[in-house]
């Protein structure tokens, strides 16, 4: 608040005391209730406009109380109004004290005039008494009454009780008509307030249904927006997981296979292989002669054989190597002729022809059927299903997988 607004106000207060003055004087000199509960209601809210002007001027004061080195105008300003303020509180404490008094005068006055109009009466009643001592003036006071009831007749005293009668019954019948009438109002304004009370409960019943409609519909709202977040965050995932995936696939997949796992294969793998190769060389040897004699047919048991020296098979003959006879350097064939030398081509195409030879012999042994060793012959399976669990290695599957493997890779 402003200092002109705290002057405002206080010489409003000002102006405002000089009327309740004013107004204690004419309760000194008038007694008056109305204008005594007047008089109170405005000392108690002048009472409540000077506390909130003394607190206004003490914050101000408060902000005021600085060190400053000279007094201006506003800080004396300020002074003013505390000075102003505190005359205002001397004041409304002797305006309080003056109306506490008028008070107590005008109570004072009122039972002072309740006296006198105690005595006033008080004396007409005793002059009354004394003239009524009078024999003459009280035999004059009745004699007119008593001429006058003997003056009426019975016809006039039966006319007078019927017109006292039917009066009374007007009087009787002018009331029960009002009572009808506010009963017959009373009676409408409870069929009203049933109709009321009835719309009303119907609204109420209307009410409780849409709100628990309303409940029910927030419940499937809450469940709905549940599962919603639930798929949301679930697709969500999903996106990032494959975006993730195609990142990996075609941004890193492909520059890791080529500058981590082939460097890695080439330097590192490549190496340790030529080794296992160098060192276990024999092993290997003496593996693939094992598996060679597995992988041979079994020995046929024949009848002894009826003449002539055994010869070796036609494979065991080709691996052995002729020697030069006589020192020449020829090489001699087993009947003792010298074999020609073969070229690199024919070589190769030797060895296809009996290759294809070899291909057709055992189709035509497996169309005659398989034989035991001892000479049994086997019978076919049929439609017997063959072993599932038996493992198999399908070179055509094989070789599509690391084709497509590759084809992936680039």
């Amino acid at each position: 608040m402003s200092l002109r607004e705290a002057s405002t106000r206080s010489n409003a207060l000002v102006d405002a005391l000089r009327t309740t003055f004013q107004q204690i004087g004419k309760l000194t000199k008038e007694p008056d209730t109305e204008l005594a509960q007047d008089i109170h209601e405005s000392l108690k809210q002048h009472e409540e406009a000077l506390e909130l002007l003394q607190q206004d001027v003490e914050d101000f004061t408060a902000q005021t109380d600085r060190p400053i080195r000279r007094e201006t105008e506003r800080v004396k300003e300020g002074a003013r109004l505390a000075a102003q303020v505190h005359r205002l509180a001397e004041d409304l404490k002797h305006a309080r004290s003056q109306f506490r008094r008028a008070q107590l005068s005008a109570k004072r006055s009122t039972e002072n005039a309740k006296v006198a109009e105690r005595e006033a009466q008080l004396a007409a009643l005793k002059q009354a008494y004394t003239q009524s001592d009078k024999p003459a003036s009280s035999t004059d006071l009745f004699a007119g009454r008593r001429t006058a009831n003997k003056q009426l007749t019975e016809d006039e005293l039966l006319l007078n009780t019927s017109s006292d009668i039917t009066l009374a019954l007007r009087q009787t019948h002018s009331q029960l008509t009002s009572e009808l009438s506010r009963s017959r109002f009373a009676s409408e304004t409870l069929a009203q307030s049933t109709a009321a009370l009835q719309d009303l409960g119907e609204r109420y019943t209307d009410l409780d249904t849409l709100l628990a409609n309303s409940r029910n519909l927030l419940g499937t709202l809450v469940k709905s927006q549940k599962s919603d977040t639930w798929y949301l965050e679930t697709a969500f995932y999903i996106l990032c997981v494959t975006l993730g995936w195609l990142i990996f696939r075609r941004l890193i997949y492909g520059p890791a296979w080529w500058f981590i796992w082939l460097p890695t294969k080439y330097f590192l793998l490549q190496p340790f292989f030529f080794l296992l190769r160098a060192f276990g060389g024999s092993s290997d040897g003496v593996a693939g002669l094992k598996s060679t004699g597995v992988s041979r047919p079994p020995l046929r048991v024949q009848p002894s054989a009826s003449g002539g020296s055994p010869k070796l098979p036609e494979g065991y003959r080709r691996m052995v190597v002729p020697a030069g006879a006589g020192g020449g350097g020829a090489k001699i064939g087993p009947d003792g002729t010298p074999l020609q030398q073969e070229g690199l081509a024919e070589q190769i195409g030797r060895m296809a022809e009996e290759s294809r030879k070899e291909a057709e012999g055992k189709g035509t042994d497996q169309e005659e059927g398989k034989k035991r060793a001892d000479g049994t012959k086997l019978e076919p399976r049929g439609d017997v299903p063959k072993n599932p669990k038996k493992k198999t290695f399908d070179v055509d599957v094989e070789d599509a997988k690391e084709e497509q493997r590759r084809r992936d890779e680039l």
